[in-house]
């Protein structure tokens, strides 16, 4: 009988933990292509044939415009036939197509562009090398210009046809004319947290007293804003004012509670009228004599005077006892 074969135990191979398989790298980078809707054309990638753009609607496009530089040129060119040879109006209107803000300053940078270069494209690269510009969309300078139509305005009534303006006519007429409607809001609130604070104004000097603290708040916040020198002088200003005008205002809202205390008449009934109107009690009479002023003048002045000129005896309630209480 034959001896049976011994099997060899597998042995463990040297591996190479650098050298693990990886899949395979694509020969090409992608094979997405981009169009545009305008002319048709398909551009292998977006980087250096379309413009960058920051508006929100071409955020799902990479933030690139979705019409070609070439377009974007060429609607330029059209626009200015369409226009007269209006180059300005003509950028504004490409810049509406595309979202695009509207900046005097790169604008007129772009124009000395050679007019065999593409203006427009130059205007898009000013203005995505200024990274100091708030403004990105066409929205931006629609804001901006209402914003300066009040700042320039030069008279309220300049201000007040304008229908987008109704809103904060009442802060153009307490702080003037000559800001921002950004500061025409700062202002008002701040107006309106001293109100909400201190009380109604009382007279013209607690109101005036309102609207220098607004203006000197407002200066400070831009200053700050700005980095400008003296920052730290202005909120000591600022600080030392504060306390004044609180001082001051507290003064007088005391005094006049004081004088209220001492001039009770007609206090409570003004009370019912601005919380509650006496129209609305059904008994009429309630409140026919609530300071018994009327009562006053029958016992101590009609009483005596009627004795006096009669001859009669008539005593005062107080001491004219009924028969049951006597």
């Amino acid at each position: 009988m034959a001896a049976k074969r011994q099997l060899k135990k597998p042995t463990t191979p040297k591996v190479n933990k650098d050298a693990k398989p990886a899949g395979a790298k694509p020969r090409t980078v992608s094979d997405e292509v981009y169009r545009c809707p305008r002319c048709g054309h398909k551009y292998a990638k977006q980087d250096g044939n379309f413009n960058v753009s920051k508006s929100p609607l071409f955020a799902g496009n990479n933030g690139y415009v979705v019409y070609c530089k070439k377009c974007v040129s060429e609607m330029f060119d059209e626009n200015v036939a369409l226009f007269d040879k209006d180059e300005d109006t003509a950028m504004e209107r490409v810049c509406q197509i595309i979202d695009l803000c509207v900046d005097d300053t790169a604008w007129a940078a772009a124009r000395k562009i050679s007019a065999n270069r593409s203006r427009m494209s130059g205007y898009v690269s000013k203005l995505n090398l200024d990274q100091s510009s708030k403004d990105a969309t066409y929205t931006d300078t629609i804001i901006r210009r209402s914003e300066a139509a009040v700042e320039n305005a030069a008279t309220l009534q300049d201000v007040e046809q304008n229908d987008d303006n109704k809103n904060f006519m009442e802060a153009v007429r307490r702080f003037g004319l000559g800001f921002s409607e950004g500061d025409y809001d700062t202002l008002q609130s701040e107006y309106n947290s001293w109100v909400e604070r201190c009380g109604v104004p009382i007279d013209k000097r607690q109101d005036e007293l309102y609207v220098s603290i607004c203006y000197l708040k407002l200066n400070l916040q831009n200053s700050v804003r700005t980095n400008s020198t003296g920052v730290g002088a202005l909120a000591n200003s600022y600080k030392a004012f504060i306390e004044a005008a609180t001082t001051e205002i507290e003064e007088r809202k005391r005094k006049a509670e004081a004088d209220m205390q001492l001039s009770p008449l007609g206090e409570m009934i003004r009370d019912i009228e601005e919380y509650c109107p006496a129209d609305f009690y059904k008994d009429k009479t309630l409140y026919a004599d609530f300071d018994h002023l009327k009562e006053y003048i029958s016992r101590f002045m009609a009483r005596p005077l009627r004795n006096l000129l009669t001859g009669s005896k008539e005593m005062d309630k107080e001491f004219n006892l009924s028969e049951t209480e006597e």
